[in-house]
C-alpha cells in the first residue's frame, strides 16, 4: 500500500519480447541452476571429490547459471518497471533491479522521445538522430539508468545521479505532475515519425 503523499504513476506495458526474454531466461536457468547446486552439494559431502574436474565444472557452471538467472536481468530491462512521484523524488522500481529514488532536488532536465508509427514506420534519420542525442550524453559523462517499458515512448529524466530513462503511460501529464512537485524544469518533446523528427518544448 503506497503513503498518503505518494502517487502511481501509469506506465507503459512491457513489450513482448523482452517479457518473452525474462521467461526465457528462467525456464533455462533455474532448473540448470537447481540441477548443479545439487551436483555441487553432492560433491561437498564428499571431500574426496573436492579436486575432481568435475567439481570444478558444477562450481562454474552453477556460477553461470545463477549470473544469467539473477545478475543478468539486473541489467537488462526484461521485467516491468513501476513508478511513483513520492513526497521527495520519482521512486522507480523492478524485479530483481531495487528500488532508487530520484530526488527532486536533482532534476536537471527531461527529454521525452516518443515514436509515431501511426502513418508509417519511423525513418532512419529520427532514429539515426535520437541514437546520436543519446549518445553525446554517454561522452559528456551521463550514466543511463534503464527503467523503460517500451521503446517507444521514453522519457529522459537527466539528473545529478545520472539519466533515468522511464516509460510513463502519458509521458506530457508525467512531467507537467512532475513540475507540480519539482519545480520548473526545461523539457523537450521529439517526436519520432517516418517523415523525421518534430521537437519542442513542453
Amino acid at each position: 500500500m503506497s503513503a498518503p503523499n505518494e502517487e502511481m504513476v501509469p506506465a507503459s506495458k512491457l513489450i513482448g519480447r523482452r517479457r518473452y526474454l525474462g521467461y526465457f531466461i528462467f525456464i533455462i536457468n533455474i532448473p540448470t541452476l537447481a540441477l548443479s547446486a545439487y551436483e555441487v552439494a553432492l560433491k561437498l559431502s564428499d571431500q574426496a571429490a573436492w579436486y575432481s574436474p568435475d567439481f570444478f565444472s558444477d562450481l562454474i557452471l552453477l556460477a553461470l547459471s545463477f549470473g544469467l538467472a539473477f545478475v543478468l536481468p539486473r541489467w537488462l530491462p526484461v521485467f516491468a518497471s513501476t513508478y511513483w512521484l513520492t513526497g521527495t523524488g520519482v521512486k522507480i522500481s523492478r524485479f530483481l533491479k531495487g528500488v532508487v529514488t530520484v530526488p527532486y532536488s536533482s532534476i536537471a532536465r527531461a527529454d521525452v522521445y516518443v515514436q509515431d508509427k501511426r502513418s508509417g514506420k519511423v525513418s532512419k534519420e529520427a532514429l539515426q538522430y535520437a541514437k546520436e542525442s543519446a549518445d553525446k550524453l554517454r561522452k559528456s559523462g551521463f550514466k543511463f539508468n534503464d527503467y523503460t517499458n517500451d521503446e517507444t515512448n521514453i522519457v529522459l529524466l537527466i539528473s545529478g545521479m545520472g539519466i533515468f530513462l522511464l516509460s510513463p503511460l502519458y509521458s506530457k501529464a508525467f512531467i507537467q505532475k512532475l513540475r507540480k512537485r519539482a519545480g520548473t524544469f526545461p523539457a523537450t518533446m521529439v517526436e519520432l515519425s517516418h517523415s523525421g523528427k518534430r521537437t519542442r518544448e513542453i
